[in-house]
């Protein structure tokens, strides 16, 4: 009986082409809609987790708001904090002039040298090596002489700065941090701490064991620092993936909307279809066919026709998640279809279309025979 129950579904939607494409039409809207909507959530999550793991889960920000950090604020995180890794910093504008005369305007950070192998990655490392101390710098490959020709490790750089006079120093590496976000992604030039001529930090940079010591390490923090601002990435982070989340939610609810919107639409058409079938009803109730034989036809058919828009937008979401959108800096954001919205989607989809066409089909499978073959 099974394969007959789908012959004649398959059937029913072939005869009735045009209304079967039109709801097969709301079905390809609604799951395009619902699983574009919950993409979009996912999508946002992802770039913004990226995001704060560049930025350094497990790492604390002290930014001073109306004095540069002292000595004594960085013994006091280090009390607080034993076991973190605890590095001051600072910077300031300056003019380098390079090997071939030209010169550039330049970001310049003092940092221990002893912090530059935790600050750095080793693999930013393009040419020489990762040191730092004395007339010894460290050079961001941003820093290009006339005709964008690189730096090269021994070349001197003279640094004209505002708070001293000229640093003569030497490259003693050459960095690519285009990859790195934070306050180190700004610097151009890395030198010693200890040529500073300014007084005090702009940054005492905490890097902990994990995203969660470092949530610690901040509330821990805050009641000590009540002039500064105290910035955790990872408290960052959960505060905007709540946010996503709501978002999400938000457009999801909106987008299955549309899901109902396609169930009333089913709904219109299976009654419509059952109406001009009464008849065929009737005569497959007289030949053979039970009241379940005929609640099956109807929902296999529904399920044929919510098939087909489904399958349909499939390939639909495929383009879109290959579309670029712009977001400034340079940069794009992709749609990134998640299996589980894909999932998500076509259930909600399918229960709702089902439940749609549940009361047309189990009001043709109680027609009354005689009534129906009389039917006109």
């Amino acid at each position: 009986m099974l394969p007959d129950v789908a012959r004649l579904a398959w059937l029913a939607v072939r005869e009735r082409a045009g209304r079967s494409a039109l709801a097969a039409l709301g079905v390809f809207i609604a799951f395009l809609a619902l699983a574009t909507a919950l993409s979009i959530g996912e999508t946002f999550k992802g770039v913004v987790e990226e995001a704060f793991q560049r930025l350094g889960l497990n790492t604390v920000w002290i930014l001073p708001r109306f004095r540069p950090l002292t000595e004594a604020d960085v013994a006091t995180v280090s009390a607080l904090l034993p076991t973190a890794v605890i590095i001051p910093m600072t910077g300031e504008g300056a003019k380098a002039r390079l090997p071939d005369g030209s010169e550039r305007d330049v970001m310049i950070y003092y940092v221990p040298p002893e912090a530059v192998d935790v600050l750095i990655p080793r693999d930013a490392l393009k040419s020489g090596v990762m040191s730092i101390g004395g007339s010894l710098a460290l050079v961001s490959t941003r820093v290009k002489m006339a005709g964008d020709v690189p730096l090269e490790p021994g070349m001197p750089v003279t640094l004209e700065r505002s708070t001293g006079p000229p640093l003569e120093v030497t490259a003693a590496g050459v960095v690519d941090l285009s990859g790195i976000a934070g306050p180190l992604g700004g610097g151009d030039v890395f030198v010693d701490r200890a040529l500073s001529a300014v007084e005090g930090y702009a940054l005492i940079y905490v890097i902990t064991d994990s995203p969660q010591t470092a949530e610690k390490a901040a509330a821990r923090l805050t009641p000590y620092f009540p002039d500064a601002t105290i910035l955790s990435p990872q408290v960052l982070a959960r505060q905007v993936g709540q946010f996503a989340a709501i978002a999400q939610l938000g457009l999801g609810v909106l987008a299955g909307v549309s899901a109902l919107i396609t169930a009333m639409w089913l709904y219109d058409t299976m009654t419509i279809s059952i109406l001009q079938r009464t008849k065929e009803i009737g005569i497959m109730r007289a030949v053979g066919f039970k009241r379940r034989h005929i609640l099956a036809v109807i929902l296999a058919e529904s399920l044929i026709v919510i098939a087909m828009g489904i399958a349909a937008a499939l390939p639909a979401l495929f383009l879109i998640s290959q579309i670029s959108i712009p977001i400034g800096f340079g940069a794009a954001l992709k749609l990134r279809i998640a299996p589980v919205a894909v999932l998500a989607s076509a259930a909600v989809v399918l229960a709702a279309n089902l439940l749609g066409a549940l009361a047309p089909a189990c009001r043709a499978s109680r027609l009354n025979i005689v009534d129906a073959l009389r039917y006109e």
